[in-house]
């Protein structure tokens, strides 16, 4: 892996934290994602990620704009995609949802595993 693909990827995942775990992701978003509604603030939580992921892509790897567009669509739908996901099998599984319940750290892990392999083919995208 090179320098330049260390480092986007880096800026990825700092973003990714970003955009989930400090202010950005407001009370509103916070509690959509737990239910998979309202879609707005769950698409507003994503439109957040993929301005974070524009930032990293055009400051790192500063690829054509089609790529850097490409790069945007692709980590709003599919983080607004697994949020919401999440968020309904939340309600239909109601144990998903109950941190006292050991499966709902499973599915925090695998939610975030596949925020972390979307950001994996967005570098690799970046980087073509």
């Amino acid at each position: 892996m090179t320098a330049q693909a260390t480092t986007l990827l880096v800026f990825l995942l700092l973003g990714h934290f970003l955009g989930d775990f400090t202010p950005l992701a407001t009370r509103r978003m916070q509690e959509a994602k737990l239910s998979g509604t309202p879609l707005g603030p769950i698409a507003l939580h994503a439109l957040i990620h993929a301005v974070l992921v524009g930032i990293a892509v055009v400051a790192i790897a500063r690829p054509v704009p089609m790529l850097i567009l490409a790069a945007v669509a692709v980590e709003f739908w599919t983080h607004l995609g697994l949020d919401w996901f999440r968020g309904r099998m939340s309600t239909r599984r109601p144990a998903l949802g109950d941190p006292s319940q050991p499966v709902v750290w499973t599915a925090l892990g695998l939610d975030q595993l596949g925020h972390a392999l979307v950001l994996v083919g967005i570098a690799f995208l970046a980087l073509m």
